[in-house]
């Protein structure tokens, strides 16, 4: 933030921060910059995954981390790293390391560039120490009227547009284009419920547990061809649920199919700051 002079400026600054911190206490949902969410108990299974959100020199990045296992063997572990310029909400790079394989994709003005990588000095590396095994390029779709050409973004990033949406209530749909790593592939994202609950989380920041009332949105997130989509979270294929704060978009809970684990798996939120 931009440092403001004088004592009026000061005063103002003041009062603004403390009506926001306001807000957020009655509604966690805008605000936050952290999510951690959990596997509802399966037998011999365990998911996790954290989102941190944050706001730095006009850039926002996404950076998410996911564990599963199955028998206490490891299913999935991964990271990544979506970032987005604040002032035009151009998705600008975004990369998801494994642990044996990874993908980055860099944005640009009419098209993107995926690389396929592998870790050079073991999974936990950063990435500027994994090698690059190929690289592909892709053009945007075209302009189909006077909206311009879409947006394309991530899998995550997706997720993060959601909150600029109007999906508002049931019947409501939009087609958001995302980037894969054979090309741009539309995925069709629609309002099927809507529900009033209560949702049980940790404040991250006091450490104790809140239960809050919340209007909630359930969405169908389904790639227009199931053959050529790419996984989601914890390794989800094909078609994937999600529950959203009907005002925010703010991601409440996560269901879909994983390979080897029989029936939908629901990762539910469990903490927030």
């Amino acid at each position: 933030m931009r440092r403001l002079t004088g004592i009026l400026a000061a005063a103002a600054v003041a009062v603004a921060g403390a009506a926001g911190a306001s807000r957020t206490a009655a509604d966690p949902w805008s605000g936050w910059t952290r999510l951690t969410f959990e596997a509802r108990k399966i037998l011999f299974f365990y998911g996790q995954v954290d989102m941190v959100l944050r706001d730095q020199g006009g850039r926002r990045t996404l950076e998410t981390r996911t564990r599963a296992t199955f028998l206490g063997a490891e299913l999935a572990r991964s990271r990544s790293l979506t970032t987005i310029d604040t002032t035009t909400g151009r998705t600008l790079e975004f990369h998801e390391l494994s642990r044996k394989r990874g993908r980055r994709y860099v944005f640009g003005e009419a098209g993107y560039t995926v690389e396929r990588l592998v870790p050079s000095n073991g999974p936990d590396a950063p990435l500027s120490e994994w090698s690059v095994t190929s690289k592909r390029s892709f053009p945007y779709p075209p302009a189909t009227g006077p909206a311009g050409a879409p947006r394309v973004f991530d899998y995550y990033g997706m997720i993060l547009h959601l909150r600029e949406t109007k999906l508002e209530k049931p019947g409501d749909e939009v087609v958001i284009h995302v980037a894969t790593s054979h090309g741009v592939e539309p995925y069709r994202v629609r309002v099927g419920q809507e529900r009033a609950s209560q949702r049980q989380f940790r404040d991250i920041a006091s450490g104790a547990m809140r239960t809050v009332p919340v209007r909630e949105l359930r969405l169908r997130i389904q790639p227009v061809d199931p053959a050529q989509a790419e996984e989601g979270f914890l390794r989800m294929e094909g078609e994937t649920e999600i529950w959203v704060e009907a005002g925010s978009r703010t991601l409440l809970e996560i269901d879909g199919e994983i390979p080897r684990i029989p029936g939908r798996v629901e990762i539910g939120l469990a903490a927030l700051g």
